[in-house]
């Protein structure tokens, strides 16, 4: 179990950035006013930028949070002349819309490759894939659970996540060695999994960008296991020689 943060990184430059601005403007070197305008909503695009780089496969989210910087800078800029929000709702609904059919493509229970859109709803998917690749999941005021508990992996995995004022859960079985990278904003993940004492455990890379939101990976509890069932067991030995089931002992 290993986990690197981004979030970190990118909030640490953040608010040195923000601390050199409100400094220069107790110098009176520059009006921070002026300046908050253009560095808030630049912010916001390079949070964005930083999460698709992360959590390519789940680019959904974070193309959303790029175009609302991106619209936000151009109206502090005064760039066009008319407002560029008034075309953001129908270009959002478009790309919403292509997101969940992309989705939808999906296959089953079988599926090596998942791929998972939640909007103000939620969602679960299972994978029973011996060769799991990858997955991607974005949950956007909604909820998703991925069970892997009976999937495997052939050397290396990777899952991408991107959550925006929802939650993502992943249950893994113990033989797995989970990674994580994350970038959360205002948000959390949590690595609830115990790494095996195999060096050459299969590992899941998860990439996780947590906005207002959580994600959580966790071994999960045991699958059940199949009621004992005498007449479908092999018979042992033949049929009146000693030791046979339902034949006495001589």
């Amino acid at each position: 179990m290993s986990r690197r943060s981004g979030g970190q990184v990118l909030v640490g430059a953040l608010l040195v950035l923000a601390g050199v601005v409100l400094l220069l403007d107790r110098l009176d070197v520059l009006r921070a006013s002026s300046v908050w305008s253009v560095l808030v909503p630049t912010a916001v695009v390079a949070v964005g930028a930083a999460a698709l780089a992360l959590v390519p496969r789940a680019w959904f989210g974070p193309v959303i949070v790029i175009a609302a910087g991106g619209l936000w800078l151009l109206d502090a800029l005064d760039v066009v002349q008319e407002s560029p929000w008034t075309f953001a709702l129908p270009v959002a609904v478009a790309v919403l819309g292509l997101s969940i059919l992309l989705a939808s493509t999906g296959r089953g229970d079988d599926a090596d490759r998942v791929r998972l859109f939640v909007f103000f709803w939620g969602g679960d998917r299972r994978s029973l894939s011996q060769q799991f690749r990858s997955a991607s999941l974005t949950a956007v005021f909604g909820g998703i659970d991925l069970d892997l508990r009976a999937a495997a992996i052939q050397g290396r995995a990777r899952v991408d996540v991107f959550t925006m004022f929802g939650g993502v859960e992943i249950k893994v079985p113990p033989t797995w060695r989970v990674q994580m990278v994350t970038l959360p904003v205002f948000g959390g993940t949590d690595d609830k999994t115990v790494a095996p004492f195999d060096p050459d455990a299969p590992v899941l890379e998860v990439h996780a960008v947590t906005v207002f939101g959580g994600a959580t990976i966790k071994h999960g509890k045991p699958l059940a296991q199949q009621p004992y069932d005498p007449a479908a067991q092999p018979p042992y030995g033949t049929p009146g020689q000693p030791g046979t089931p339902g034949t006495p002992y001589a």
